[in-house]
C-alpha cells in the first residue's frame, strides 16, 4: 500500500494552518473565557472546576456558553491573503486548532478556504504532541507543511515537511527552521501581547470592570487609614460611567465588581481576627453580601442613561441626580436595617474631617452628607459628559454645578457658624480612660486572666488622683466578673472616691431554664459608684454575628463549625441612663453600637448629658478597623448634640465634642494609638442643651429618601409596562 509520501509530484501536499495566533492575532479559549467573564465574573469558580478536567473539556464548556462572531477577530491579512494565493492554486487548506470544534468551524465556514477541520474535541486537546500524532497518522511524516506561530509549534513543525512561520518574533523563525524546510515567514507586523490586549480589552475596559473597580478602590480609599476623602466625591461617577450604555444585566454585574473591590479592601482588616478559618469566611461572606447594595444601585441610576432616545433636558438631569441620590440613601436605610444591619462606612461617613460640612448630619443624620456626596458626584458625570459633548464651551460645566456647589458653600458656611455657637457652660467633669492594649489570644488563656486583670489595675491605681470623677474601661478588659473582681472593683472605688463604667458579661437565670442552659448571658455595661455600689447596667442590644450570637443556630447547628464562640448572648430590650453626680447623667454604648444612628438617638434621650462608648477593637490588630469606627462614632456625637467618649482596648480611645471635633486621643508611649496607656482630660458639657432637630425627629430624611426612591422605580416600572 503506498503511504502518504508516496502522492503524486503534481499534487501539493496540504498545507495545515494553526488558527490561535496565527490566522487569528488572538486565541479563542482566552477571547470565550474573557467574554463568560464579562458576562458574569461569578463563572469563575466553575471555569476553575473544567480546568481541573482539562484543557479539552474546559474548551468545550466555553464553547457551549460563548458565541463569538468570526466578523470581530482580528485576522491576519497578509497571511490570510496567502492563503488565498494557495487555495487558488488549488492546494488543500487544513485548519488544525487547539480550539474546540464548536469555535473553529464558524471561523473556518466565515474565512471559506479549509477544506478540513480539525479541533479539540472535549477529550483530546489537539495542541503540541496531540496535534503531531493526529496530521501523521493522517498525511504521513513530512507530509504536509505547517503554519504556525509560537514555540508549542516546534514539535509539529519537528513532523513537517515545511515550517512556515506567522505572526511570531525572529528568534522563532530561525528555530523552526532548524526543525524543517523553511517557508514564508510573515513576522513584520509581529505584537507578542496583542491577545493580552485584546483578552484585557474585552474582560476590563469593554465591560467596564476596570473602570468599575477604580470607583471601588477610590471609595475605599476615602475612608480612613489613607483618608482621601475627595474620592469620595468621584467614585459614584466613575461607577455610572463604567456602566454607560450597558444592559441592566452588565450594569449590575460591574456595579457589584465595584462593591467587591470596595468592600473587600475596606475591610481587610477581617483578616487579622486571631481565629483559624473565620477570618477568611467572613471577608469573602461580607465582602459579597455588602457588594449588592452598590450592584444595585448601579443597576437602577444607570438605565435611564441607556435608554433615552433623546438627550435629557437640563431639569431631567437635575431630576436624575437627585433621585439617583435618593436612591443611594434609601439603599444605606436599608443596609442599617437588613439582616440586623451594618451600618460602617456610609459614604457620608467619609467626610468625619470636614466638620463645618457634616454639620448637616444634626438635622438628616449621616444620611444627608451621604445625600450630598452622591449628588454631587452624580452632577459631575453629567458635566463631564457636557464637556466631551461641546468641548469648544469652556464652560458647558456650571448649569450641571451651579446648584451643588451653591448648596455646599451654604453648608460649610452654616456648620462654621453652628460650630462657633456655644450655649451656656455647665459643668464638667474629669475623665479618665484605660486602654490595657490586650492581645485576643489571651482572651481564651484562663491561665492569664488573674494577670492581666491586675495589670488593669495597676493601670487605674497609676493614673488616678482624686481629681478624677468618672474611670472607664473598655470592653473585655474586666476576664471574669466573679466575687474575686467584684472585690477588687469595689476596693478601687471606694478607695479612690470615683465613678467607673466597665463592661462584663451579666448572667441572669431564665424564665425557663434548662439543665443545659440555666442562664441568659448578656454583653453588659455596669457603672459602680463611689460608695462600691452598683448603680446601673446596659444590656447590649446590637450583637456582632457569629461573634455574639449565631444566626439560624437553631435550624443551621453546622454554623457553629465556624465561629470560636461555643454559646451565646442575648440581646438587650432597651437603653440605660447611668447617674452621675445630680444633674449629670451618661448613656452606654457597646461595641459597634455607635454606628447605629437610630440606637444611639434612643440612648441620648432622657437629658443625657454625654454618650460612652466601651469597645474591643483589638480583634483586628493595628489596622484602619479603629480609624474607620472612629470616623463612624463622630457622626453620634453631631447628630445628637452630645460628646461621645470612645473607651477601647487598643484604639481609638479619645473624645468627641458636641460637633464631631476629635479633641484628645490616647497615645501610647510610642505616640501610636494601639499600645497600653491612660488619658486623663477635662469633659466640658453644656448646662441642659436643647436636643438637635434629628434627636427630636429621628431618620426623617433617610426615610423620605426611602420614599422617593420607591416612587422614582415604580413610575419607572409603570412607564416601561
Amino acid at each position: 500500500m503506498p503511504s502518504p509520501t508516496d502522492a503524486p509530484r503534481d499534487r501539493p501536499i496540504p498545507l495545515v494552518v494553526d488558527l490561535d495566533g496565527t490566522l487569528i492575532r488572538t486565541d479563542l479559549l482566552w477571547e470565550s473565557l474573557a467574554r463568560l467573564l464579562r458576562r458574569n465574573p461569578f463563572w469563575l469558580f466553575a471555569v476553575l472546576c473544567w480546568w481541573t478536567r482539562g484543557r479539552a473539556f474546559l474548551k468545550k464548556k466555553l464553547a457551549a456558553r460563548v458565541t463569538i462572531d468570526p466578523a470581530t477577530l482580528p485576522f491576519n491579512e497578509p497571511f490570510l491573503a496567502f492563503l488565498r494565493g494557495q487555495k487558488g492554486a488549488g492546494r488543500k487548506l487544513v485548519l488544525a486548532t487547539a480550539s474546540d470544534l464548536q469555535m473553529a468551524l464558524p471561523v473556518a465556514h466565515h474565512v471559506g478556504l479549509f477544506d478540513e477541520v480539525l479541533a479539540s474535541d472535549g477529550r483530546t486537546n489537539l495542541r503540541a504532541r496531540n496535534k503531531l500524532q493526529t496530521l501523521v497518522a493522517k498525511f504521513g511524516q513530512h507530509g504536509f507543511d505547517y503554519a504556525g506561530n509560537s514555540s508549542v509549534d516546534l514539535a509539529v513543525w519537528r513532523g513537517a515537511r515545511e515550517a512556515i512561520v506567522v505572526n511570531a518574533s525572529r528568534a522563532l523563525a530561525e528555530r523552526a527552521a532548524r526543525c524543517a524546510k523553511p517557508g514564508p515567514v510573515f513576522v513584520e507586523n509581529y505584537r507578542p501581547l496583542a491577545t493580552l490586549r485584546s483578552v484585557l480589552n474585552e474582560l476590563f475596559i469593554r465591560s467596564g470592570y476596570l473602570l468599575a473597580l477604580l470607583a471601588g478602590l477610590a471609595l475605599a480609599s476615602a475612608f480612613p487609614k489613607i483618608g482621601m476623602a475627595g474620592l469620595a466625591w468621584v467614585a459614584p461617577a466613575l461607577l455610572v460611567f463604567a456602566a454607560r450604555n450597558k444592559s441592566g444585566g452588565d450594569a449590575f454585574r460591574a456595579g457589584y465588581v465595584a462593591g467587591l473591590a470596595l468592600w473587600l479592601a475596606s475591610l481587610y482588616w477581617l483578616l487579622l481576627m486571631p481565629v483559624a478559618g473565620l477570618p477568611i469566611l467572613a471577608w469573602l461572606a461580607m465582602g459579597a453580601y455588602l457588594a449588592l447594595y452598590p450592584a444595585m444601585w448601579t443597576w437602577l441610576v444607570s438605565r435611564p442613561a441607556r435608554r433615552d432616545t433623546q438627550p435629557p433636558s437640563w431639569f431631567d438631569r437635575l431630576q436624575w441626580s437627585l433621585c439617583g441620590a435618593a436612591v443611594w440613601v434609601a439603599l444605606e436605610m436599608v443596609r442599617a436595617r437588613l439582616f440586623g444591619g451594618f451600618p460602617w462606612n456610609f459614604i457620608g461617613v467619609s467626610q468625619f474631617i470636614l466638620v463645618p460640612l457634616i454639620q448637616i448630619a444634626s438635622v438628616t443624620s449621616v444620611y444627608g452628607v451621604s445625600f450630598v456626596v452622591v449628588w454631587t458626584s452624580l452632577l459631575l458625570y453629567s458635566a463631564a459628559r457636557a464637556i466631551v459633548a461641546k468641548p469648544a464651551a469652556l464652560f458647558a460645566w456650571q448649569a450641571e454645578m451651579l446648584l451643588p456647589l451653591v448648596l455646599i458653600v451654604l453648608l460649610f458656611a452654616a456648620g462654621w457658624t453652628r460650630t462657633k455657637s456655644e450655649g451656656p457652660p455647665g459643668p464638667a467633669l474629669r475623665v479618665t480612660l484605660v486602654q490595657p492594649s490586650i492581645p485576643q489570644t489571651m482572651i481564651w488563656n484562663e491561665s492569664v486572666n488573674s494577670n492581666r486583670f491586675q495589670q488593669l489595675l495597676a493601670l487605674s491605681e497609676n493614673a488616678l488622683t482624686n481629681q478624677t470623677d468618672l474611670l472607664l474601661w473598655p470592653e473585655s478588659a474586666v476576664p471574669e466578673f466573679d466575687d474575686a473582681a467584684y472585690a477588687a472593683i469595689t476596693n478601687l472605688v471606694r478607695t479612690r472616691r470615683v465613678w467607673l463604667i466597665f463592661n462584663a458579661d451579666d448572667n441572669l437565670p431564665k424564665l425557663h431554664p434548662t439543665a443545659q442552659e440555666p442562664f441568659d448571658s448578656f454583653n453588659a455595661a455596669f457603672l459602680f459608684n463611689p460608695q462600691g455600689k452598683c448603680a446601673g447596667i446596659y444590656h447590649k442590644r446590637k450583637l456582632v454575628a457569629f461573634g455574639e450570637y449565631i444566626p439560624l443556630a437553631r435550624w443551621l447547628p453546622f454554623l457553629k463549625w465556624f465561629t470560636p464562640i461555643s454559646g451565646g448572648y442575648e440581646a438587650g430590650g432597651k437603653p440605660a441612663e447611668f447617674p452621675l453626680e445630680p444633674p449629670l447623667q451618661t448613656a452606654p454604648l457597646i461595641c459597634f453600637e455607635d454606628t447605629f444612628p437610630p440606637l444611639a438617638r434612643e440612648s441620648a434621650e432622657n437629658g443625657v448629658d454625654f454618650l460612652v462608648n466601651l469597645t474591643n477593637d483589638g480583634w483586628f490588630g493595628d489596622s484602619a478597623e479603629q480609624w474607620q469606627h472612629l470616623a463612624n462614632a463622630v457622626f453620634r456625637a453631631v447628630e445628637n448634640g452630645l460628646p461621645l467618649v470612645r473607651c477601647c482596648n487598643n484604639g481609638v480611645s479619645c473624645w468627641i465634642d458636641a460637633h464631631g471635633r476629635v479633641r484628645e486621643i490616647l497615645r501610647d508611649k510610642t505616640g501610636g494609638v494601639y499600645g497600653a496607656g491612660v488619658l486623663t482630660f477635662r469633659l466640658p458639657l453644656q448646662n441642659h442643651a436643647p436636643p438637635t432637630f434629628y434627636n427630636r425627629h429621628g431618620d426623617w430624611f433617610g426615610w423620605t429618601c426611602v420614599g422617593i426612591a420607591a416612587f422614582w422605580i415604580a413610575a419607572r416600572v409603570l412607564r416601561r409596562a
